[in-house]
């Protein structure tokens, strides 16, 4: 995918540069990159997660008592809708770990995925432990912001004291 984005915006379209970091215009390819990668998935699970909420009986009290059907889908379907994929970007902050070092290696950045793959190449065991250390850190602490959001969102979750 980051060749075909490179190819497309960078070479044939021109709008980006090609490589390099430092402005944000090197920024948006590897983040649509990145955020190409999931949608798919997420668009999925959203849009099944919003047919079962559109049938729950709350809604359709909502719509009989003449609510919007723009205020049904925003405000009550919506944030109940949106808790699996709060879930799933939670679960999924290693699988990004693991993307970005394709996605490093495609636009030249140096980072943490272009690290580990230089350590692994020259079975750099120290750098090999650090980076799999961050890498961990950053699963739990996505883990742990995903699990603290979901009360945010929907009030019938509570946390306990």
């Amino acid at each position: 995918m980051a060749i075909l984005v490179l190819y497309l915006f960078a070479v044939k379209l021109g709008w980006f540069p090609i490589g390099g970091y430092g402005t944000f215009a090197h920024l948006v390819l590897p983040a649509m990159t990145l955020g190409i990668l999931g949608s798919g998935w997420y668009s999925r699970v959203m849009r099944s997660s919003m047919i079962d909420v559109l049938r729950q009986d709350y809604i359709r009290t909502a719509r009989a008592k003449g609510a919007p059907e723009s205020r049904v889908i925003f405000v009550h379907a919506l944030k109940n809708a949106i808790l699996p994929i709060i879930s799933m970007i939670g679960i999924d902050i290693g699988i990004f770990m693991g993307g970005v070092v394709v996605v490093e290696s495609v636009f030249g950045w140096p980072g943490i995925g272009q690290l580990a793959w230089q350590a692994i190449q020259r079975v750099d065991i120290p750098i090999i432990m650090g980076v799999t250390l961050v890498s961990a850190i950053a699963i739990v602490i996505g883990n742990l912001m995903a699990d603290l959001l979901a009360p945010l969102v929907d009030s019938r979750i509570k946390i306990r004291d």
